[in-house]
């Protein structure tokens, strides 16, 4: 993630095109301490910032100091939730900065960190990214979904284990394979942080253009921070696209129309009309 130079360009263009002279910033997900040194490079105030792992809030203390940036940035080895308890944020800051997606969008946090961030951002405070937009089409992807299934292995049936298979959704490499597109791509869900009601179930009409088994959905992400712009659609990402598997493939017929539904997290099922 940290090599993925087009999301750290982006990154630095959405946080130096906001004023920050005199600001404070709070950060959920500190990791290596980048957009925490970026925010304070391009003139904020002071930046708090929140890494819940001690070894990694320690590593970025140490970066930070050979940085000489440890007078501006504070690292708190708590989660967002613990430090809000315990007072070690300030509340309504000018900007809440977080970074914590997977190929899913959820998969690290995204509602507790939500709620964290409503908790302390006041009407005026910034919130990046500002939204976040989750695509994904029907599919047909018989590696993906044989990847998150077992049948018989050594003349045994292991299928009674597919009961701990993964229903929500899970990465793919894009290089390795590209699925068969079943249907138009659909914007499945928009994420807004400040939004309460952002994970409310979603249902939509689709109607396929390819017959074919649909084993489940490809989806992928386009974060927007203002203006700017990092998504996992684009091949060179560190992100990889999310698989959404059915629990049963589906044949689907081309001109029909079906119910694509979604939970919050992310497991998705497939009715005909």
């Amino acid at each position: 993630m940290m090599r993925d130079s087009v999301r750290n360009a982006a990154i630095e263009a959405a946080i130096a095109s906001c004023n920050l002279r005199g600001k404070t910033v709070v950060e959920i997900g500190t990791g290596a301490g980048l957009p925490a040194m970026l925010f304070a490079k391009h003139g904020a105030r002071k930046v708090f910032t929140c890494e819940m792992d001690e070894r990694i809030a320690e590593a970025a203390r140490e970066i930070i100091r050979n940085n000489d940036l440890q007078d501006r940035i504070v690292v708190i080895a708590k989660s967002s939730r613990q430090a809000i308890l315990d007072g070690d944020l300030p509340s309504a800051p000018d900007i809440i900065f977080t970074e914590t997606l997977d190929s899913g969008v959820v998969g690290e946090g995204y509602e507790s960190i939500a709620e964290d961030i409503r908790q302390i951002a006041s009407p005026a405070t910034v919130v990046m990214p500002d939204r976040i937009q989750q695509f994904g089409f029907l599919s047909a992807d018989v590696q993906a979904f044989e990847d998150n299934s077992v049948f018989n292995q050594c003349g045994f049936d292991l299928s009674g284990f597919n009961l701990f298979a993964e229903r929500s959704y899970f990465s793919v490499i894009q290089t390795l394979h590209d699925p068969v597109c079943l249907s138009p791509t659909v914007l499945f869900r928009s994420y807004d942080y400040l939004n309460p009601n952002a994970l409310d179930p979603v249902e939509h009409q689709v109607i396929v253009h390819s017959s074919g088994l649909c084993h489940g959905m490809t989806s992928y992400f386009d974060a927007h921070f203002g203006k700017f712009l990092i998504s996992s659609r684009e091949r060179k990402s560190h992100w990889r696209t999310a698989f959404h598997p059915l629990r049963v493939p589906m044949p689907v017929e081309s001109g029909r129309r079906y119910y694509l539904r979604g939970d919050k997290s992310g497991s998705i099922d497939l009715v005909s009309t």
